[in-house]
């Protein structure tokens, strides 16, 4: 009996000790990281489109005891409410578009925007996690929006078959950059890692169709400034592949 005894407290004590002490996290990384919040719209965008919320992923790389990160990331923007009414011209007296079965159609316009880039970002610490703190975050790469038609399930509107909306749906694109300041944290025992904080895209873009059906006419050949003004939070996913030798107790 003593002997198992012995052997469940020399057990206990060994647990005891790995709880306590903590692989740290300064160690080479690949960083998965998944995002959500609001955004709202300015400059020409907010002529078009109204607030919404956006999803994004990205994926980076920290070398060995490093504040710097450098990788990608990927932005997914919709909302509801579009100020641009490019079906006017189907709608009855009554504000109605009429489908195939000769019977007011529901036909809803949405937002949808995408972004795809690298990024760069730097942790000023605020405390003794060196990777926990105010983060810094740039990047540049290519923005777009469009108009969404989102048809009636119960009757099909041929007016807008998938071959038409692209003389409706205002396709524009173009080079974008893509700032970030917030406060992220790598925790030390490798488990709480997450980020929170402001964000600032601005797209230089221009239409990218040919021809635009409301307007009878190509679309205006100017440039537009696209800017999305946003708060995100996400979680972090750490992929350690360092030997992890620094321990703390």
């Amino acid at each position: 009996m003593w002997q198992l005894l012995l052997l469940l407290i020399c057990w206990t004590g060994t647990l005891t000790a790995q709880g306590l002490a903590g692989v740290r996290n300064l160690d080479p990384a690949f960083l998965v990281s998944l995002g959500y919040g609001p955004f709202a719209p300015a400059g020409d965008l907010f002529d078009r489109f109204g607030a919404g919320f956006s999803l994004d992923a990205g994926l980076s790389y920290t070398p060995t005891d490093s504040r710097w990160q450098i990788g990608g990331m990927a932005q997914y923007g919709f909302g509801s409410e579009v100020k641009e009414d490019v079906l006017a011209g189907f709608r009855t007296d009554a504000g109605f578009i009429i489908g195939n079965q000769r019977q007011p159609a529901t036909v809803e316009l949405r937002q949808r925007q995408f972004f795809a880039g690298a990024r760069l970002g730097y942790t000023i610490p605020l405390g003794d996690n060196p990777r926990a703190g105010l983060q810094l975050t740039t990047g540049a790469g290519y923005f777009f929006s469009r108009i969404r038609f989102q048809q009636d399930p119960a009757q099909y509107v041929p007016q807008i078959d998938k071959l038409a909306q692209a003389g409706y749906d205002r396709l524009a694109g173009g080079p974008a950059i893509y700032q970030f300041i917030g406060y992220q944290q790598l925790g030390q025992d490798r488990r709480l890692n997450f980020y929170a904080g402001g964000e600032i895209m601005a797209g230089f873009t221009k239409q990218l169709r040919s021809f635009d059906i409301p307007l009878g006419s190509p679309p205006s050949p100017a440039g537009r400034t696209d800017i999305i003004l946003g708060f995100k939070a996400g979680l972090i996913v750490p992929l350690y592949h360092g030997e992890g030798k620094e321990i703390y107790y």
